[in-house]
């Protein structure tokens, strides 16, 4: 049998950043910011979060589908959407979800970009998520 893969999430800011996805804090809860006075210098820390298939067992994981995240850092709560297309991405691929304070992007295990969507701040995110809803 083959694994299930997951979606390694990537802190790309200084601030420690606390996700959920779906409606539920993933594996520690927080992604530490990077650290300028280290080596190597403005490295991305990151977690890895399981994928599911569907969304009843989605919170604190990535589905097939469009996923919430909640994002809050030391200056704010944002949120984003991330459409995961099972029938392009079959569960046993890994995904890499870079997450800085205007954006997401989501790369496959080959380092090409098959997605990406704004991070918005949650007085903003009501007219965001309207505009998915209309989709």
């Amino acid at each position: 049998m083959t694994a299930i893969g997951s979606v390694y999430v990537f802190n790309v800011c200084s601030e420690t950043l606390a996700l959920s996805t779906n409606g539920m804090t993933v594996g520690a809860g927080e992604i530490p910011g990077w650290f300028a006075n280290a080596a190597p210098k403005y490295r991305p820390n990151g977690v890895a979060v399981a994928r599911t298939l569907d969304s009843s067992d989605g919170p604190g994981k990535f589905f097939n589908g469009r996923n919430s995240l909640t994002i809050s850092w030391a200056d704010g709560l944002f949120a984003a959407q991330v459409q995961i297309d099972g029938r392009v991405f079959p569960m046993i691929e890994d995904l890499l979800l870079f997450i800085d304070k205007n954006t997401w992007r989501l790369l496959n295990g080959y380092g090409t970009e098959v997605g990406s969507g704004a991070v918005m701040g949650v007085s903003d995110f009501r007219s965001f998520a309207s505009i998915f809803a209309a989709a």
